[in-house]
């Protein structure tokens, strides 16, 4: 009788620890961080600078009359927790089109349109889930899944807390939008795709494979107009005739503009590319292909500041912030 009352008693400690953990499992999972990602409709191609100009003039005029695209790609994302009562849709994106068409078109600034600073919207939650809707009609969408634990859950939140906030009479810096903005330096906006990935970065799960989705270039000065150099002119023509990119020797914000920035086209890409990587598993959902990483093991410091101090110099946040201070 008492072998018997063992056994039973190792039976039920056996099945309430692997219930226990079925659960604590479960909790731990229901944190987790979705990026949807974008592609532009048509290929960009960034090996010179005329043949950045001729794909995204091409894009353009293929999609003028699609609805609901993002010229360039795009990058937005779910969040999914405990301490929401409801998924957070979030992403960032310019607010004004008819300011790119003034800095392209009248005032002329070539190039620097990859870094200028615009104004910037957080956008709603069904306008994001109404361009997921059109992506995955177009199977044009897919997406990363990283299960979180709460440490890393609460940062990511913090840190949407802080980049809407106004401080000291300012607008947020979510009202800033740029390509050249990494959002968890002070006062810096965001792109589409910075802001994605920052909130990543901020729960210390940024993969590293991150560092292949960056585009890196030197623009050439003499592809920089407008109010980012004397009020120049930069025509078609010239954008068209400059086969490549600034590559000798020469002086920043002289002789060339630094540039990087997330594409979302070459996210997609490794997304779709990554099928022997032992660190994600395979997923699709209601038919769109993604991957899924379990971070609930990396740890992120709760003392680590939210936002940092940008240490290497940035023509465009430069102009940027100096902006931010004659308007004060």
């Amino acid at each position: 009788m008492n072998s018997v009352r063992k056994v039973l008693c190792l039976l039920f400690a056996f099945v309430f620890f692997d219930v226990s953990l079925v659960l604590s499992q479960k909790k731990e999972s229901d944190n987790q961080i979705t990026v949807y990602v974008m592609p532009s409709l048509y290929p960009l191609d960034w090996e010179t600078p005329a043949s950045l100009y001729n794909s995204m003039y091409s894009c353009y005029l293929k999609t003028i009359f699609t609805p609901d695209n993002y010229l360039i790609g795009h990058l937005a994302v779910k969040i999914e927790s405990t301490f929401l009562t409801e998924p957070l849709y979030i992403a960032m994106s310019s607010s004004d089109p008819r300011e790119k068409v003034e800095y392209v078109f009248k005032e002329k600034i070539g190039f620097a349109i990859l870094g200028a600073a615009m104004h910037g919207k957080l956008e709603k939650k069904e306008e994001i889930q109404h361009k997921l809707e059109k992506y995955t009609k177009r199977k044009k969408l897919a997406f990363i899944s990283f299960r979180l634990n709460e440490t890393a859950t609460k940062r990511i939140l913090d840190f949407i807390d802080v980049f809407t906030s106004k401080e000291g009479g300012r607008l947020s810096q979510s009202n800033y939008y740029g390509g050249a903005f990494w959002p968890r330096y002070y006062n810096e906006g965001a792109g589409c795709s910075a802001f994605a990935l920052a909130l990543l970065d901020v729960a210390n799960i940024l993969p590293p494979e991150a560092d292949d989705w960056l585009i890196k270039r030197k623009i050439p000065m003499t592809l920089i107009g407008g109010r980012f150099n004397n009020n120049k002119k930069i025509k078609a023509p010239l954008i068209r005739n400059t086969k490549e990119w600034f590559n000798g020797p020469g002086k920043e914000s002289v002789d060339y503009v630094s540039f990087q920035i997330y594409d979302p086209s070459v996210i997609y890409k490794w997304i779709h590319e990554s099928v022997s990587n032992e660190n994600y598993k395979r997923v699709e959902q209601n038919g769109v292909p993604g991957l899924l990483v379990d971070c609930q093991d990396i740890q992120v410091s709760p003392d680590e500041p939210i936002l940092l101090e940008r240490e290497v110099y940035n023509f465009f946040v430069d102009k940027h912030l100096k902006e931010l201070e004659k308007n004060e």
